[in-house]
């Protein structure tokens, strides 16, 4: 994979994990530093 393509791969990656539930709790405590409570699957 180039670097190109790897860099355009996380990107789609990261954007995914972003605008999932734990994703937002993630970053939400991240910046409230406080410890995530993660969702049960």
């Amino acid at each position: 994979m180039t670097q190109d393509a790897a860099y355009e791969y996380t990107r789609e990656v990261m954007s995914q994990n972003a605008a999932d539930a734990d994703g937002q709790e993630g970053m939400c405590a991240f910046l409230e530093k406080r410890t995530p409570v993660w969702q049960e699957r």
